[in-house]
């Protein structure tokens, strides 16, 4: 077991993002076994991790504007739900971390998965059509699974970070170059001719929500605004709320025992974090304009930061 974890720890974020849901996925479908084995019975699993479109379902099950970015279409029906939504949080998910760190690409899968989720239930429940959609009789339990929102909110943000860059696309006969502006408005365009189609509604309005995050999140990125960054540090202050911090510490000695406070844990852990963030700031500065664009101000703090690095 050490050693899986170790692999795990090995991996870079969009590797771990495949692990968990390749992981949670499986354990679905487990469940779904058993639960036929024992009972009779399917395990309906959508009911409980599923996004509801409908309001009166949803206000019962309001984790399930998380959860459903997590988990995918069982294995009997629909075989290349995951496989192709993980190959794509793989290819987009090297090309993000590029030229952004490891937490701006956790912010934007999270927001842009959580985003997507908000954006169905508007679409669903204001546009007629859907709205007929969902309240009728034999659709009060329509829900979402998948992290296609999500994928699809960084393959928005990297289209607008390089929209000039190449994807090479094998179509068997030769690899063709793509700009990856075009491919994003290929995209864009494909999911609303589906949409018109009637199939996969659900699926198609959270990537095009997915892709409004993306585009917001790239276009303030361009006038030097993180959008993930406050959201990664209320994460990380949700995070230290569940972490065991230790009363007092053993000395040794015959000195008095040190009593710590939480409260100045979680001070220090916050300077930390944004200390951290401000670095990631003029590292991300520096990959745009060179070293000879940061200002004295900025060229100091990095090399506080490097000495403390070297202390440390």
């Amino acid at each position: 077991m050490n050693e899986y974890i170790a692999k795990y720890k090995s991996l870079n974020l969009p590797g771990k993002l495949i692990v968990i849901n390749v992981t949670v996925w499986a354990v679905t479908q487990l469940l779904r076994l058993f639960a036929f084995l024992f009972t009779g019975y399917d395990c309906q699993w959508e009911d409980w991790l599923g996004l509801h479109a409908n309001l009166n379902e949803f206000l019962y099950t309001p984790w399930t504007l998380f959860t459903y970015f997590f988990v995918h279409a069982n294995l009997g029906e629909n075989v290349f739900h995951l496989i192709f939504n993980m190959l794509w949080l793989w290819w987009f998910g090297q090309f993000f971390l590029r030229y952004h760190t490891g937490r701006q690409l956790l912010g934007t899968y999270l927001m842009g998965g959580l985003f997507a989720g908000i954006f169905y239930l508007l679409c669903f429940n204001l546009f007629p059509y859907l709205h007929a959609v969902t309240y009728a009789a034999a659709n009060l339990n329509v829900a979402v699974v998948g992290a296609s929102g999500a994928i699809f909110a960084l393959v928005a943000a990297v289209a607008m970070r390089q929209p000039n860059e190449a994807i090479y696309l094998n179509f068997f006969i030769r690899v063709v170059p793509v700009k990856m502006k075009w491919f994003a408005l290929a995209a864009l365009g494909i999911n609303l001719m589906n949409l018109a189609g009637g199939e996969n509604i659900g699926g198609i309005v959270c990537h095009l929500g997915g892709m409004l995050f993306g585009v917001t999140y790239g276009y303030l990125e361009r006038r030097g605004i993180d959008l993930t960054r406050q959201f990664n540090l209320f994460c990380d202050w949700v995070a230290d709320l569940f972490k065991p911090k230790p009363r007092m510490q053993a000395t040794r000695g015959g000195k008095r025992p040190v009593y710590h406070d939480r409260q100045q844990d979680h001070d220090y852990n916050q300077r930390q974090r944004e200390q951290q963030a401000k670095i990631d700031a003029i590292l991300d500065k520096i990959s745009k304009n060179g070293y000879d664009g940061l200002t004295a101000e900025e060229k100091a703090a990095l090399f506080d930061a490097s000495n403390r690095r070297k202390n440390n």
